[in-house]
């Protein structure tokens, strides 16, 4: 039918109703220039004023049907089924050739809703959404739904509709259209297939997956990844699907600040194309816990935007046999007595303390205590490095003393203080010798050699303390580097550690700019080797050069820490 219908209002009195087509049009045209319009083809009907019904002319009939023909046309080649419902949304028409093959079965369509039809992929609130949609009178599209065919066969529909109202804008129902999507349901089902196996695969093992694109964020994770995320804190934990997980190791704090720095670093560099592989062994705190993990990043090469694929296993039960069942044996076949003041005591007094102490494995980034909290403990270090840091509010940490195989961490007890003073931070993984504090009250009052040593050993840490802080405040970043790098190595027994340079900025109470350019300039010097945390002195007669003479002085101090006297190894 044309777009713009042209209307005839003829004033003449109601034709007869015996009157045929013609007639009824002659009968409201009144003049020749109307009935010479009408001739022309410039009206398409004629309106009768006295019931406001239109008559279409024949041309215009035509048209109409016409249009009516290619729209049927159209509606069947976009869907297999049409329909209309009325304003209760209650089916009053359905035709298209898929008509009943689909499960919906034409005996029982009319009269019923779409929720009377037996679709099973719709939940209860699925169907209250589509209600309250029906009932703001909005169009849906690509509605689909599930249901079983004659055969028994499982089959999927996609519906459309749309609001239909009268001449008054009253609302009529609804009508719309359908169309069988079965086949690319199945062929989806089966492309999915591979994806759905592999998620599968993954969820199954035991450790944590997850994929990272080339912004670091996560773009899948697997079962054990979320149970991890829901169950712990610390590094990587809570990280969902479409967060970064660079930013998330970028923002740890506290204890777990530089392993998350390390482990960013790492990713980044694999991300870059600059190193297949990174691996790193931390530990961080849980409601259960301390927990161990290994975390391993490898680069990713299959199609897809994912550049890495990061690998966490939980190791925490490991750590626990170890320490449990293997320590001890480890520690006795290193060292009968590793740490230099139970060295020094004879055997008898040693043989009465021994009852009472614990081989432990003290991690890097472990607090032992903080300031203001009870000591529980106190730990005679055998190749692990303790840090006494004393704390102010608003500023960072400060190292007032360093604690190794020469020393005992927690010396304020020998002096009836059970209150810790400052807080006590590993710096360096390794085995110690754990007492609990009432146990170490007791043998402390009844072993004068204990006494006498420890007595030594809190002038010598005092005295420690006074010169470091003398020399934080007039020598040189450089001078003052190669000094705590020389007292590192000769409590650690090795040229190798591991130390950060916002670790080494607490230590040396400077920044971390000042810690790299003091470091650089020791490197370049050859004196030593650093690359991302990793410490190594290449020359030490040269490191004690550059050192300043405080580094001397503190060695000289330690004279509670015999250097494993001959006599006192014998009768052990």
């Amino acid at each position: 039918m044309k777009s713009n219908l042209r209307m005839l209002d003829g004033n003449a009195p109601r034709p007869n109703a015996g009157l045929g087509f013609e007639g009824r049009i002659l009968r409201l045209v009144k003049s020749a220039p109307e009935r010479q319009a009408i001739a022309s083809g410039q009206v398409d009907a004629v309106i009768d004023p006295a019931t406001g019904k239109a008559f279409l002319l024949h041309d215009a009939q035509k048209a109409l049907h016409k249009d009516q023909a290619r729209i049927r046309s159209l509606l069947a080649l976009s869907a297999d089924w049409y329909w209309e419902q009325d304003e209760h949304y209650r089916f009053v028409s359905h035709t298209g050739a898929a008509s009943g093959s689909s499960g919906i079965y034409d005996e029982n369509i009319i009269g019923k809703t779409l929720r009377d039809l037996p679709f099973d992929s719709m939940s209860g609130a699925d169907w209250q959404a589509h209600r309250r949609l029906l009932e703001c009178r909005a169009t849906f599209r690509d509605l689909e739904l599930r249901c079983t065919d004659r055969a028994g066969e499982m089959r999927w529909v996609s519906i459309s509709g749309e609001p239909s109202f009268d001449e008054q804008d009253q609302f009529k129902g609804y009508r719309g259209s359908m169309r069988d999507i079965t086949l690319r349901k199945q062929s989806e089902a089966l492309a999915q297939r591979p994806i759905r196996f592999a998620c599968d695969t993954l969820d199954a093992l035991a450790v944590q997956v997850c994929a990272l694109d080339s912004a670091g964020t996560v773009i899948i994770a697997n079962r054990p990844s979320g149970a991890f995320a829901a169950g712990t804190r610390g590094i990587g934990a809570g990280v969902p699907e479409g967060a970064n997980y660079l930013e998330a190791c970028d923002k740890a704090r506290g204890n777990e600040r530089m392993d998350g720095v390390a482990i960013a670093a790492g990713i980044r560099q694999v991300i870059a194309g600059d190193s297949p592989l990174f691996h790193h062994e931390y530990v961080c705190n849980s409601p259960a816990g301390r927990c161990w993990f290994n975390l391993t990043v490898t680069a990713f090469s299959g199609v897809g935007t994912a550049r890495v694929v990061v690998l966490r296993e939980n190791v925490t039960e490991r750590k626990r046999q170890e320490r449990r069942f293997g320590l001890e044996h480890k520690v006795a076949m290193a060292d009968p007595v590793a740490n230099s003041l139970l060295a020094a005591l004879p055997r008898k007094d040693y043989q009465g303390l021994r009852a009472g102490l614990e081989p432990v494995t003290l991690t890097y980034g472990e607090v032992l205590f903080e300031p203001g909290e009870p000591i529980r403990h106190v730990y005679f270090p055998n190749d692990s490095l303790v840090s006494m840091l004393a704390t102010v509010e608003g500023h960072e940490a400060l190292e007032v003393g360093l604690v190794g195989h020469e020393g005992m961490v927690g010396i304020s007890l020998a002096l009836g203080i059970d209150v810790a003073p400052v807080r006590a931070l590993v710096q360096g993984t390794g085995t110690a010798m754990r007492m609990e504090a009432a146990r170490f009250h007791k043998a402390f009052q009844q072993c004068t050699p204990l006494q006498r040593g420890l007595y030594r050993y809190s002038h010598a840490m005092l005295a420690q303390a006074r010169q470091t802080a003398a020399c934080n405040r007039f020598h040189p970043v450089e001078a003052r580097l190669a000094r705590w790098l020389l007292m590192t190595r000769d409590r650690m027994r090795s040229d190798q550690f591991r130390l950060t340079q916002e670790l080494l900025g607490n230590m040396l109470g400077v920044l971390r700019g000042a810690v790299t350019k003091a470091a650089g300039t020791l490197q370049k010097r050859k004196l030593i080797s650093y690359s991302r945390g990793n410490i190594s002195i290449l020359h030490r007669k040269g490191l004690e050069a550059a050192a300043c003479k405080c580094y001397r002085i503190i060695k000289n101090l330690q004279v509670s820490a015999p250097a494993w006297p001959e006599a006192v190894m014998g009768r052990l």
